[in-house]
């Protein structure tokens, strides 16, 4: 694997702002391996009923099912902090799904300011995934914190949906009709959660769930399963185990998929446990049973799991439904370092080993879409692109479609921050706030001494995100995202000019750069890769501001143009180059498990003491995206690797052995 634990910080430590909820409690609650839901709902058909937030034209025998996991936020006080519950039904001639939520709640809390988010009021959260295609399909999120509504999703919208909050004595509820595009008829199922937002008067705030998991917007696994059923439709207990003793690592969770033999559109999962142990209540009948396949991770490593065999099994009524043992297989994981790097001697022969190594990995780490180019002797000499952009469209990845470069952003903007050094238009030893004050962090007044070159450094003493200070600024590492977005605001405000456009004067313009992009717009759309999370699709929108810490979108061979620029030492004065690539801040070893060499971040950038002479490299990692670039200055050779997929960073982080210093000899 890469021989220095770069990735600890460009895949593990560096992410981007939270553009959407969802992504925000990603950073906060991240993945786990096996990931699934295991709720299932059941609706019957209703009719009659006036969406008005009163209940009494629902029918009194659906069952009411519990809105009670706390998957975000503070515990709560007691029992009666806070009840949800909510009953769902629909309507075939109307093709719509009602759903009503009852909340019980002692106090609630409305934010009436302009400063009202999400998490400082109470409020409720509708996810739906309508196509609930097993490769995965779109949920859109219908949001209503407090009096104010979002939907979130790709051509979401309120329009279909008709909903009415109506405040009680004991609390509120929820009335909803959701107006499907599509016909729905019994025995189909869809995804759906629900989730009640809990703020108290104590300040304390709850993120509470119907079914397990948080990110469910962008991850349909992480909703609930509704079957829509005809009145009278017979439910059996089902109950069994799966025999996970002959995998390499312990699960502890995942999930059985259950497809119905005679109705295809039929098709939810239920929990798996630690001891492989699942129930489930579902509707008689012939079911075929897996285990689907996934990734599972153990000391730092991934491991494909294959769904083995699956099951046929019918489910009776009134009788124990006792399945056979289901038994998945472990996959093993791919083993092609070569023992001298492919890019000394690059030839025809190890251009087919490259291709080999990079759909290999794709294949076994779920990685739908690649863009690589190598340099060597300062020139690209190979450029490639692999899979699609979309595992929904298949449409494939060209040269011309562009990739989150998530924090390889940064040393583009430093570029950036350094010309406007070598003009006198900023010092970089001059205290940000004599510019500009950061008004949010006045609680804090040693925040007065940053400047542009402990942003650049990442001695800022700010998080990566968020309105705090950390440490005073200068004292101590902290790798800040946080600190790089002030610093643009203070280059903004300096030059009273959008950034957009001074980008373009002092880097685009300056060295012939293309493809690259910062900011959504209708070529850019056109263009542009999807993320993948779980090998789904993501639905995270372009932001619609430039950021300098997160938002450059380009592809692997207009970036080279970049790192081949700053191996050459264009653009800037020579002193300024040398500042550029000297290591100012060391990077503490308590931040990986091995550190063999120095390494540490120059002016923006991350320089690594290699065996082969320094390199200087950024990662970059949006959750959904995942991205490196790595240069050797001695051999002037190099690479610049953009994927589409949470999984890339197992990719990249083989890229320097397998192109440069060889595989790691094994004790």
């Amino acid at each position: 694997m890469y021989p220095s634990s770069l990735f600890s910080q460009t895949f593990h430590k560096i992410l981007c702002p939270a553009l959407l909820i969802n992504l925000c409690l990603l950073l906060l609650a991240g993945q786990s391996a096996f990931a699934n839901n295991g709720a299932i709902a059941y609706a019957y058909p209703v009719k009659g009923i006036s969406i008005d937030g009163r209940l009494s034209d629902w029918p009194q025998d659906l069952v009411l099912y519990p809105i009670q996991r706390i998957e975000l936020g503070d515990p709560f006080s007691d029992q009666k902090d806070l009840e949800a519950y909510f009953r769902v039904g629909y309507n075939l001639a109307q093709k719509a799904i009602y759903l009503a939520v009852e909340v019980i709640d002692q106090s609630a809390v409305y934010d009436t300011t302009s400063q009202a988010t999400w998490n400082s009021q109470d409020g409720i959260e509708l996810y739906l995934d309508a196509a609930h295609v097993k490769s995965g399909s779109a949920v859109i999120q219908y949001s209503q914190h407090g009096d104010k509504r979002l939907v979130s999703g790709p051509g979401g919208s309120w329009d279909p949906i008709e909903m009415v909050m109506l405040k009680t004595d004991f609390g509120r509820v929820y009335e909803w009709r959701i107006n499907l595009e599509q016909a729905i008829e019994p025995g189909k199922s869809l995804g759906m959660d629900v989730v009640v937002m809990d703020k108290d008067e104590d300040k304390t705030f709850s993120w509470v769930a119907w079914g397990k998991h948080v990110h469910k917007m962008n991850n349909p696994d992480r909703c609930g399963d509704l079957v829509l059923l005809d009145a009278g439709t017979a439910l059996a207990e089902l109950s069994g185990q799966v025999d996970f003793s002959n995998l390499t690592t312990n699960i502890t969770s995942g999930k059985l998929r259950l497809n119905a033999i005679d109705n295809p559109k039929m098709w939810l999962q239920t929990a798996i446990d630690s001891l492989g142990y699942y129930s489930a209540t579902v509707p008689v009948g012939s079911y075929h049973l897996e285990v689907p396949g996934t990734l599972i991770r153990k000391d730092d490593k991934y491991y494909r799991v294959a769904p083995g065999e699956p099951i046929t099994f019918t489910v009776n009524a009134n009788q124990a439904n006792t399945p056979p043992l289901l038994t998945p297989r472990e996959i093993p994981r791919p083993d092609l370092l070569p023992a001298k790097g492919l890019l000394h001697n690059f030839d025809k022969d190890r251009e087919t080993a490259l291709n080999h190594f990079v759909d290999t990995y794709r294949e076994y780490y779920g990685i739908p879409g690649v863009s690589l180019a190598l340099i060597k002797d300062g020139k690209v000499i190979y450029h490639q692109t692999y899979g699609v952009k979309n595992v929904m469209t298949n449409e494939p990845v060209d040269e011309n479609t562009l990739f989150e470069a998530a924090s390889v952003t940064k040393p583009v903007f430093a570029f950036v921050v350094l010309r406007l050094a070598e003009k006198g238009i900023i010092d970089l030893d001059k205290p940000l706030f004599e510019y500009l004050p950061f008004d949010a962090l006045e609680t804090y007044p040693e925040y007065k001494k940053m400047t542009a070159r402990h942003v650049l450094t990442h001695r800022s003493g700010l998080p990566n995100w968020g309105v705090e200070l950390k440490n005073t600024p200068g004292t101590k590492y902290g790798y800040s995202g946080e600190g790089f977005e002030y610093l643009k605001r203070v280059v903004v405000h300096i030059m009273q000019e959008d950034i957009e456009h001074i980008i373009d004067e002092e880097l685009i313009n300056l060295l012939g750069l293309y493809h690259m992009e910062f900011s959504d717009n209708e070529e850019l759309r056109k263009v542009v890769s999807s993320g993948h999370i779980d090998n789904r699709p993501t639905a995270w929108p372009i932001p619609e501001h430039a950021g300098m810490a997160y938002s450059l979108h380009t592809e692997s061979k207009a970036f080279s143009a970049f790192a081949i620029a700053l191996l050459e030492r264009k653009g800037l004065q020579s002193d300024t180059h040398l500042k550029l690539m000297e290591i100012h801040t060391e990077i503490p070893a308590e931040y990986w498990k091995e550190k063999n060499n120095r390494e540490g971040f120059g002016l923006g950038i991350f320089i690594r003491e290699s065996d082969y002479g320094n390199t200087f490299s950024h990662g970059g990692n949006n959750g959904d995206f995942k991205c490196l670039f790595e240069v050797y200055q001695d051999l002037k050779m190099g690479y610049v690797i953009f994927t589409n997929s949470d999984m890339g960073d197992v990719l990249a982080g083989d890229m320097a052995n397998l192109l440069v210093e060889g595989a790691i000899p094994q004790e």
